[in-house]
């Protein structure tokens, strides 16, 4: 009994140390070719947009429809296509998740959803 009080105890320092050794924030995977930064939607919690051969205005739309519809299916591990842009998870961390999207003619859209 008292050894599995110390193997639990290892555990739980392990796990406090992988969180501690990991990156505090993930980086969006980089956009190919020049991009340009949109403002972020703090409202939903989304921010470093990028986007590549396509306005902000449309970006904000794909990323909205994008969440709404991932909260809406619980799905946030496998491509979403919404009015021809696919979009997917690229990477999570503590703080929140990667996503990217894209389309025909090159168009590609990258942001992060969470707190940082």
């Amino acid at each position: 009994m008292h050894l599995s009080a110390k193997l639990l105890a290892l555990v739980a320092v392990l796990a406090c140390a992988a969180v501690l050794v990991a990156p505090a924030a993930a980086n969006v995977p980089p956009l190919r070719g020049p991009s340009q930064s949109c403002k972020e939607m703090k409202w939903a919690y989304i921010n470093r947009i990028k986007v590549q051969k396509v306005g902000c205005k449309e970006a904000r739309g794909v990323i909205v429809r994008y969440t709404r519809l991932m909260n809406k299916r619980l799905q946030h591990d496998w491509e979403i296509t919404i009015r021809g842009w696919t979009c997917d998870l690229t990477g999570r961390d503590y703080y929140g998740d990667s996503h990217r999207c894209r389309a025909s003619g090159g168009r590609a859209i990258s942001f992060r959803r969470g707190t940082h």
